[in-house]
């Protein structure tokens, strides 16, 4: 752990010197092409530069996809899309900005934000959103401004806010066919179920099937990557890798007082064979292959990746399943009828500027063009791409909705956060896949069980300077101590030299600031 640390303050070192140097209306339901600008900001005239753009790992090419064009011609901007990886994305961004790579705009996660701002690798943004980002400015509400502003109070990232505040964004499918034929007829609800499951299909099947496959760990909207599937943490009341006692205390995951035996769980799994061999080195990619393919009766998931597999394991050419052959396992309740799940209202991506950038505020106009043309952008024209129900809900039209607005999500950088969250749930309902399994898991926990959603305290914690430095190294380090544990290679034993490892790695020195900065936050609401 120590040496993975002591290389990523290497790098984040390199990446602090670089950056030393380097110094309305918000939807438009048209298909014209003319790019506005905010009323009240400053017109950007004469030839637009084509912008380099650099956001979250996806499995479409951003630049060949139809929504390209689209926003080419609103926006007026010509960009150039470029992706992170699926698998090391913090360490390949580090490296990337380290380098001096020439991205206009960059598009990454709330920790990869704190830790480049912390390094002050980033453009403050306050006085370019002033002349060219009225729009964005308005449409952002005070809270998710302050999560991406720093110690100065200068704003120094543009937040996007997940709109759906109470989702299940990962869950299990499971193939129903298979375990009815081995006589489990219902989905499990508790982790003691979820066992029994496992088990009788194990006596069952043998070694014909991978049991239960995972973890997931793509990228996507609110998506955690977890080694451990949160339906399974949520049975041990762990639901944020920090959290708040009932006494005001914060402490760390590995800290909770359920956190042993969710690893001997885990390690019951693995020894019995009843999850995948491969679950340490599996990727997003080979968990969708084993479950489309066949190879596996249950696998962890998300939108994403039901968006990928369902239509293999439906089509002609894949399983030739039926839809009521597939099963959804949401959030599993404990023994003792803990269960906890983590609300999704947080910053989910920031846009930021490197220092380096010579067309910042074609950036922001470019951004803010979009913010006034949200509606037309990301779910397209009445009558076209979308109709209202009765109720006032959006109800997309497929297949055109699927075809032409399906991966616009990817390109969003801001929204009128309060238009948007009407907006968003008709893009689940752009995929059969995705609704299934949205409606399975996340609209009947809403309606059956909503006492288990859980506030996340530091939801829109602005950057803390200790928080910023240590936290992603610490994360990467828990996560892989985790899998060790759960392929043998570590013993539960061996926690309390974790422990000691994760102090004295700055763990102790983001616990009291964390703690500073909740008792005045919530000591003042």
């Amino acid at each position: 752990m120590k040496k993975i640390f002591v290389l990523f303050l290497a790098v984040l070192m390199i990446v602090s010197s670089l950056a030393a140097c380097g110094q309305s209306s918000n939807s438009t339901p048209s298909n014209t092409s003319t790019a506005g600008t905010a009323t009240g900001a400053k017109a950007l005239d004469g030839e637009k530069p084509e912008l380099k753009y650099l956001g979250y790992n996806v499995s479409f090419d951003p630049n060949t996809d139809g929504m390209a064009k689209i926003y080419e011609e609103k926006t007026g901007y010509k960009v150039k899309y470029n992706v992170l990886p699926a698998e090391n994305a913090d360490e390949k961004l580090l490296m990337e900005v380290a380098s001096g790579a020439d991205y206009d705009v960059i598009q990454v996660s709330v920790s990869q934000f704190q830790t480049l701002l912390s390094q002050g690798a980033l453009k403050p943004l306050s006085d370019l959103l002033d002349k060219y980002g009225q729009d964005v400015l308005k449409g952002v509400n005070e809270d998710s401004w302050k999560a991406c502003s720093g110690s100065d109070g200068k704003i120094y990232g543009i937040p996007y806010k997940y709109p759906y505040p109470t989702e299940i964004t990962t869950f299990m499918v499971a193939r129903m066919d298979l375990m009815k034929a081995a006589g489990i007829n219902e989905l499990p609800k508790t982790i003691d179920e979820f066992y029994n499951t496992l088990v009788t299909l194990k006596k069952f099947y043998g070694d014909k099937y991978i049991i239960f496959t995972g973890p997931f760990r793509a990228a996507s909207e609110a998506s955690v990557n977890w080694d451990i599937p949160q339906s399974i943490t949520s049975a041990f009341g762990i639901y944020n890798d920090w959290m708040v006692d009932e006494n005001g205390k914060v402490y760390y995951m590995t800290e909770h007082k359920n956190f042993s035996k969710m690893i001997e769980f885990m390690q019951k799994l693995s020894k019995e064979g009843l999850i995948d061999r491969d679950w340490a080195v599996n990727n997003t990619t080979t968990v969708n292959e084993k479950l489309s393919a066949g190879k596996a009766i249950i696998a962890a998931s998300n939108r994403v990746g039901v968006a990928v597999t369902t239509p293999i394991m439906t089509g002609k050419d894949g399983l030739g399943l039926k839809n009521e052959d597939l099963g959804y396992i949401g959030a599993l309740a404990g023994s003792d009828g803990t269960c906890k799940y983590m609300k999704t209202e947080a910053i989910n991506q920031v846009t930021c500027i490197l220092k380096s950038s010579k067309n910042a505020e074609h950036v922001i106009n470019w951004v803010n063009v979009k913010q006034q043309n949200q509606l037309y952008l990301n779910i397209g024209v009445e009558g076209t791409h979308f109709t209202y129900d009765a109720d006032g809900s959006i109800k997309p039209i497929n297949p055109i909705f699927s075809e032409e607005r399906g991966n616009s999500y990817w390109y969003l950088n801001s929204t009128n956060e309060e238009e948007f969250a009407k907006q968003w749930p008709s893009r689940v309902r752009k995929s059969d896949a995705m609704w299934a399994a949205f409606d399975a898991v996340t609209n009947k926990a809403n309606k059956d069980t909503p006492d288990i959603f859980v506030d996340n305290t530091f939801a829109f914690m602005p950057s803390l300077e200790n928080y910023s430095k240590y936290n992603q190294s610490l994360f990467k380090a828990t996560s892989d101590f985790i899998l060790q544990l759960i392929g043998g290679t570590k013993k539960i034993d061996d926690l309390k030299t974790f422990q000691s490892d994760w102090t004295n790695s700055g763990g102790e020195k983001i616990k009291t600031e964390m703690q500073n900065w909740y008792d005045d936050f919530y000591g003042k609401k």
